[in-house]
C-alpha cells in the first residue's frame, strides 16, 4: 500500500507588484557613482530623456530596462555624433 504525498504547491502573486506601463522606470541616482562601462572601465553620464547610461569616450549608450542598467557590450547602441565643424571641407 503506497501513500501519494499531496504538497501544497500554491503559487503566490506579489500584491505590491503593480505595472505601470506609461514611463520607464529610472536609475537609481545613487548607483551612478558605483557604475563604470565594461569596455572602458570609465564613469558613465545617466541621459534622463532616453533612460540610457553614456559613454561619451566610445560613443555608446547602454539602456536601463526597468530600473536597471543592462551592460552588457552587446546591448549597447552606438550614438550619433555631430561632425566637428572642421569636417565640413568645402
Amino acid at each position: 500500500g503506497g501513500r501519494a504525498a499531496s504538497g501544497g504547491n500554491g503559487q503566490q502573486r506579489d500584491p505590491g507588484q503593480n505595472q505601470d506601463s506609461g514611463r520607464p522606470q529610472p536609475l537609481e541616482p545613487s548607483l551612478l557613482s558605483f557604475l563604470v562601462c565594461p569596455l572602458s572601465k570609465r564613469p558613465l553620464r545617466y541621459e534622463e530623456a532616453t533612460n540610457e547610461l553614456i559613454n561619451e569616450a566610445l560613443g555608446i549608450a547602454y539602456p536601463i530596462i526597468d530600473g536597471i542598467p543592462s551592460m552588457i557590450p552587446e546591448a549597447a547602441r552606438m550614438i550619433r555624433k555631430k561632425p566637428p565643424a572642421e569636417d565640413l571641407k568645402q
